[in-house]
C-alpha cells in the first residue's frame, strides 16, 4: 500500500514537472517573440530618425509658388543657340504646306521664310546627334494667317526659343540616369556635358519627366500594358507605404505578379485605386493584408490569401499581450504564428521539390 502511493505521489510529481516544463517552455517561446517585436521597433524608430521612404517635405505648400523658367519680358532668350554647320550631322527637308490649318484653304500657298529647327539626339553608337530639319513656313492667300511645315518628329509648338529640343533616346536616358541609376537632376546636366558633349538644363530635365508622365505618353501606354499583365495575373500582391505629393499626404501602391511590378502614386488609399489598376473583373488571388480597404463589397467576388507574414506579427503581438494573463491565450497565439511559419517552410521545399503536394 504505501509502495503504491509512493510511485503515485511519484508519478505525480513527473507529471508537475512536465506541466512545470511546458509553461516555461511557453513562457520563453513569449519572451522570445516580445524581444523579437522590441527589437524590431528599436530599429523601426532608430531608422525614422534618420531616413524617410518619403522625399524630405517641410509639410507645407507655398503660398505663391513660382512657375519655372524665364519670366515673360525679362532679359533675353541666350542659353540654347543655333548650332553652326559644321554640328550638323543631317538635314532633312521638310514637305511644303499645301493646305491653310485655319480657314481650309487647299491649293499653292505664298511662300513667306525657312525655319530652321533642331533636334539633339544620342545616336546608337552614344555619340551625340544632331539633326537640322528645314521647316518651310507659308502664308495662306485667302486669308494671310501662317502655315508651317509638318514633320512627324517635329512638334507643332517647336520654333522660337523652343526650337531646340532633346530627342526621345537622349530623354528617355536621362530618365534612366536619375530614377534607376539615381544620379540628382542637378547633377544630370554636367554628368551629360563631360560625357557627350551635350548642354541642357535641370529645367530640361524635369518637365522630359513631366511629358513623358502625360496621357497617352509613353510611359502612360507602357503602364497600361502593366496593367492588363495584372489583371491576367494567377495572382497579384498589393500594399501601400505613406507618401507625399506636393506636401499633401499620398500613398504609393505595389502591384506585384510572377511576371511585372508595377508602383502607382495616388491621393487616396481606397478600393477605387486598387480596382483601376486590377478591375471590375479579376479573376486572379489578391494576397492582402487586413486593411478595411479590402473589406469593401466592390471587392466580394475577388478571392484574398491574406499575407502571412502580416498574420504572424499579429500572432506574435497577441501571445506578448497575453504573456502574463491567466489562460493560455500567449501559447495559442505562439502556436498559430508558429503554423504559418511552418506553412511557409513546406511551401517552400515543396517549390523545390523536396515533397510532393500530397505529403
Amino acid at each position: 500500500m504505501a509502495g503504491t502511493l509512493r510511485e503515485q505521489d511519484l508519478l505525480e510529481i513527473i507529471d508537475q514537472q512536465a506541466q512545470r516544463f511546458e509553461h516555461l517552455e511557453a513562457e520563453n517561446r513569449a519572451l522570445k517573440a516580445e524581444n523579437a517585436r522590441l527589437k524590431k521597433r528599436l530599429e523601426d524608430l532608430e531608422r525614422k530618425s534618420r531616413k524617410y521612404a518619403a522625399p524630405h517635405s517641410r509639410e507645407t505648400r507655398k503660398a505663391d509658388p513660382k512657375p519655372s523658367g524665364r519670366r515673360a519680358g525679362e532679359g533675353l532668350f541666350t542659353y540654347k543657340r543655333a548650332p553652326t554647320p559644321e554640328q550638323i550631322t543631317q538635314v532633312i527637308e521638310v514637305n511644303t504646306p499645301n493646305t491653310c490649318s485655319l480657314c481650309g484653304f487647299s491649293g499653292e500657298l505664298l511662300f513667306k521664310r525657312q525655319d530652321k529647327v533642331w533636334i539633339t539626339e544620342l545616336a546608337a553608337e552614344g555619340a551625340q546627334q544632331l539633326t537640322e530639319y528645314r521647316v518651310p513656313v507659308m502664308v495662306c492667300p485667302a486669308c494671310g494667317s501662317t502655315v508651317r511645315g509638318v514633320h512627324p518628329n517635329l512638334a507643332a509648338d517647336q520654333y522660337g526659343s523652343t526650337a531646340h529640343r532633346c530627342g526621345p533616346r537622349l530623354k528617355a536616358s536621362l530618365q534612366v540616369l536619375h530614377h534607376e541609376v539615381g544620379l540628382p537632376q542637378r547633377r544630370l546636366p554636367r554628368v551629360l556635358e563631360l560625357t557627350t558633349g551635350i548642354r541642357i538644363t535641370q529645367g530640361a530635365v524635369t518637365q522630359g519627366a513631366q511629358r513623358l508622365a502625360e496621357d497617352a505618353g509613353p510611359l502612360a501606354t507602357h503602364v497600361q500594358t502593366l496593367e492588363a499583365d495584372l489583371r491576367a495575373a494567377a495572382f497579384v500582391h498589393h500594399d501601400d507605404t505613406g507618401w507625399r505629393i506636393s506636401a499633401g499626404q499620398a500613398w504609393v501602391s505595389i502591384f506585384r505578379s510572377a511576371q511585372t511590378v508595377l508602383f502607382t502614386a495616388n491621393h487616396q488609399h481606397t478600393n477605387i485605386e486598387l480596382r483601376k489598376v486590377l478591375g471590375d473583373a479579376f479573376q486572379g488571388v489578391l494576397v492582402c493584408d487586413r486593411f478595411k480597404v479590402y473589406d469593401s463589397k466592390l471587392l466580394d467576388q475577388v478571392k484574398q490569401q491574406k499575407c502571412l507574414a502580416h498574420l504572424i506579427r499579429n500572432a506574435d503581438e497577441v501571445a506578448a499581450g497575453e504573456q502574463k494573463r491567466p489562460g493560455r491565450g500567449h501559447e495559442y497565439g505562439l502556436r498559430l504564428a508558429q503554423v504559418f511559419r511552418d506553412g511557409i517552410k513546406f511551401h517552400q521545399r515543396f517549390h523545390e521539390g523536396w515533397c510532393t503536394r500530397e505529403e
